[in-house]
């Protein structure tokens, strides 16, 4: 290992305040805990911050290690009170406004909520002397300029089944998304199917953001028999029964399951085979419990709730199969999990599924319960398709079970971040369309002969503001106030050069919406265009930043 960058990451940050108690985060909770605990085992001598919130702080305790800490960031009062009555305001008011003015309001209350978990502090990190902020769930919320961010997105579900979420949580989603594109250093994605949607939907240059798989198909694989009392409980029979192992969120289209499995009994489905349903009880759950009641299935449909992942593996193994009739998946954990534990899958053939399973699962259309209901009788009724996907699916998982390589690859990003954001001129705040967003950020890069840093924008003409107004700023310093641009113009900001370089924040007012202001569906903040940015010398040599090197 690098003993120099080693030394430039003894500090990394990381923001678990998202965190919720239980099984509310669903896989995206149980690959963060794993890739902590190897990061911890795989770098002992840096220290690793975890960020936390009062609701999820003491469950959090089983990653305390010698170089891992816990330091509450985000007390009760704001976690479990002012958040909350922000989330029932809006959820009361946003579905009666017009679309406009439900943006304006949505983009408001995203960035008050941002403020209310940094407490008005600017700076939590420089004061931890933190070398980067890892942001596993997505949202940069503690950003601070001259920190390196590295952002997980997992999917952009939003986007495809926007009626599957409230429009306070749309909203709250498109602005993550958009502040991981806008202020990260690096991004990954856990799929090239996620990574693919993030770059079309965030406009972003291929080259800042890389696909690192979840390589955990091993986590409920048993290593010794298990005490099987778990089936008594619920009253099942080793290898008679079928499993789906989800949350009950819409986009996991329980309702289709039971349907097709209500079909696949009508068309002789053994009547000893039963249906399980794991996940965190709730409102859905509930609504599921009735309408399988409703359809004569009570008996053979069961929900045991959520289950730590002791239990999970204990059904998951003696289980006849899986069926994954997900719409929408980032990756598909649990596909890679029964897998690992011989067990046949059938899924769904939409978004990433396909990229994971490949040909070791039954694939089947999940909008056509007739689909689902035959590849339900396949995994019940043909030993020999049983055993070869047993087969396939043993030889795919351990594509996916390295763990310690998913943690090596994490760390290689890590240093690629601190090195982009050290050693190299650097540009965010940037769309690979050359626009602007709100706030621009320009690392230079020490050079003995650079003295000035000039930035060549373009203010179109339909803008829908006369003009647009730039501040400046060096760390703290502000260098540059009201240098403006009128709509329709260009212009040149030029700032001083140290040979020692430095971190530039660009700011601009207004921005704008082109959604909000009838120019299609781009629902990002716009300010101008960047037509170049060069760092020259006295003789007006130059080292081009932009468009040569930028990145979004």
């Amino acid at each position: 290992m690098n003993v120099e960058m080693n030394q430039s990451l003894k500090v990394i940050a990381v923001d678990l305040t998202p965190i919720l108690p239980g099984g509310e985060n669903g896989g995206a909770k149980i690959f963060v805990l794993e890739l902590l605990v190897r990061l911890a085992a795989m770098e002992p001598q840096t220290q690793f911050i975890l960020l936390t919130q009062a609701a999820s702080h003491e469950e959090l305790a089983v990653l305390d290690r010698s170089n891992m800490r816990r330091v509450m960031v985000v007390g009760a009062t704001v976690s479990n009170s002012i958040r909350l009555r922000l989330q029932n305001l809006a959820s009361r008011l946003l579905p009666h406004l017009p679309s406009r003015l439900r943006r304006i309001v949505s983009r408001m209350a995203y960035r008050l909520n941002s403020k209310l978990k940094q407490g008005g502090s600017g700076s939590l990190l420089r004061d931890m002397n933190v070398n980067l902020l890892f942001c596993p769930f997505t949202a940069p919320t503690f950003f601070e300029l001259g920190t390196p961010i590295v952002c997980t997105i997992y999917d952009l579900q939003y986007k495809t089944y926007s009626e599957f979420f409230a429009a306070e949580d749309v909203a709250h989603r498109e602005h993550t998304f958009l502040e991981a594109c806008r202020k990260a250093t690096v991004l990954t994605a856990i799929s090239d199917y996620s990574r693919n949607s993030a770059i079309a939907h965030g406009k972003l240059d291929p080259k800042s953001i890389r696909t690192i798989y979840l390589r955990m198909a091993q986590r409920i694989v048993p290593e010794a028999p298990q005490d099987l009392d778990i089936l008594d409980r619920f009253k099942l029979v080793p290898y008679r029964y079928l499993m789906y192992p989800a949350n009950f969120w819409r986009h996991k289209n329980h309702e289709m399951l039971l349907t097709a499995f209500s079909m696949a009994c009508h068309d002789g489905l053994a009547a000893d085979i039963k249906l399980v349903c794991t996940g965190a009880p709730g409102e859905r759950q509930e609504w599921l419990m009735k309408a399988a009641q409703a359809m004569d299935l009570g008996p053979r449909v069961i929900f045991p709730g959520y289950l730590p992942h002791v239990e999970l593996g204990m059904l998951m193994g003696s289980c006849l199969g899986v069926v994954f009739p997900s719409l929408y998946e980032g990756f598909g954990l649990p596909v890679i999990e029964a897998m690992a534990a011989g067990v046949p899958v059938a899924c769904s053939d939409r978004t990433s599924l396909p990229e994971v399973a490949a040909d070791a699962a039954i694939l089947f259309d999940p909008r056509v319960p007739t689909d689902i209901s035959q590849a339900i009788i396949s995994l019940a009724e043909n030993a020999a398709l049983r055993e070869r996907l047993i087969q396939a699916g043993l030889q795919r998982a351990n594509e996916f079970s390295d763990s310690t390589r998913m943690a090596h690859d994490y760390w290689e990003l890590f240093q690629l971040a601190v090195r982009n954001k050290n050693r190299e001129n650097l540009l965010t705040g940037i769309y690979s369309d050359s626009w602007a967003s709100p706030c621009m950020n320009i690392q230079v890069a020490p050079a003995k002969d650079l003295a000035t840093l000039e930035i060549e924008f373009s203010a179109p003409e339909f803008l829908p503001h006369p003009k647009v107004t730039i501040e400046a700023y060096c760390g703290s310093e502000v260098i540059e106030k009201s240098f403006e641009i009128q709509a329709g113009n260009h212009g040149v900001l030029s700032l001083p050069l140290t040979q020692q370089g430095g971190v530039y924040e660009l700011r601009f007012s207004p921005v704008f919406v082109p959604a909000i202001c009838g120019m299609g569906d781009d629902n990002r903040e716009l300010a101008v265009m960047v037509c170049r940015c060069v760092a020259c010398d006295g003789d007006k040599k130059y080292v081009a930043l932009y468009p040569e090197q930028a990145v979004a």
